[in-house]
């Protein structure tokens, strides 16, 4: 009996308890809980620097590698437009001198000499730049109608003229050469002359009268005189007097020929009757300037 009662006041006891712990709960879940948002509020401040101070060195990782990413997709971009850049200036590089190359020919395609024929118009293959010769080689030889004593041209003027043929080539004497000899002739006042090389820059004129009083600046060109060279080529231009000698500067730069033309020496029929006298003196009041006259008042 007493155990029964005992029980039966254990149960009531844990039934009261969570009676009052359920009224507890629903009070409390009543209430504004100002206190608990305060808690929270004061933990999320509390944590922020720690979480941001935590965080830190992952996000600098990740920017570093996204910095790293980066400079090799701009070296490779780097890379790729240097070699488009090198491309293209090897493209202008050949489109100029194509460009030169075509400027050129034209010019010598429009090269007028009065009787003689061009025969052959070919590339520069070598320049010999020794001491005892200056001489030039040529793509074009006896299969090309090629023969020696003929003359070449530039697009500028005389160059020389051809002292051996072989099967697909030739070698010229330049006239800078000191065996080369051209026969020529003052523009302005028509004295004759002889422009011979001195295996250097310029040429040397020989054999000009005492009475001629040649001027710096003044065009030499070729006579005709011996049948060998046409008559009325450029020369070249005086440009010093040192001693009483006269100096003429080539106008066909031989280090800068590409190409060249050669002449027939067959047509030469006009001077076949040659006296052998210079041609007339102009009177000094004329000044005869590449092919129109300029009368002084």
């Amino acid at each position: 009996m007493l155990f029964e009662k005992s029980k039966l006041y254990k149960n009531r006891f844990f039934n009261s308890l969570l009676i009052l712990t359920c009224l507890i709960l629903i009070f409390v879940g009543k209430l504004d809980l100002i206190a608990f948002r305060n808690l929270s509020s004061f933990l999320t401040d509390f944590l922020s620097p720690i979480s941001s101070l935590v965080s830190k060195p992952a996000l600098e990782l990740e920017n570093v590698i996204k910095d790293v990413q980066s400079a090799a997709l701009l070296r490779k971009e780097n890379i790729k437009l240097k070699n488009e850049n090198r491309r293209l200036k090897i493209i202008e590089t050949k489109l100029g001198n194509s460009e030169s190359e075509i400027i050129e020919l034209k010019k010598l395609l429009n090269f007028k000499i009065n009787q003689n024929e061009i025969i052959f118009t070919g590339r520069v293959l070598n320049i010999s730049g020794g001491t005892f010769a200056k001489t030039m080689v040529v793509n074009g030889g006896r299969v090309d109608g090629i023969k020696k004593g003929q003359p070449v041209i530039s697009s500028l003027g005389l160059v020389g003229s051809i002292i051996s043929v072989g099967p697909s080539s030739s070698r010229v004497l330049l006239t800078i050469d000191i065996n080369s000899m051209v026969p020529s002739y003052l523009t302005q006042s028509g004295w004759p002359a002889i422009a011979q090389g001195e295996n250097g820059k310029l040429l040397k004129l020989r054999f000009l009268s005492s009475e001629a009083k040649p001027i710096i600046g003044e065009i030499i060109e070729t006579s005709g005189h011996g049948g060998v060279f046409p008559p009325g080529v450029n020369v070249g231009k005086i440009i010093s007097i040192s001693n009483g000698n006269y100096y003429v500067q080539p106008l066909p730069n031989p280090q800068k020929l590409r190409f060249v033309s050669i002449l027939s020496s067959v047509n030469l029929k006009s001077h076949e009757k040659s006296t052998g006298f210079a041609p007339l003196q102009e009177n000094q009041n004329k000044i005869n300037l590449k092919g129109f006259n300029k009368f002084n008042n």
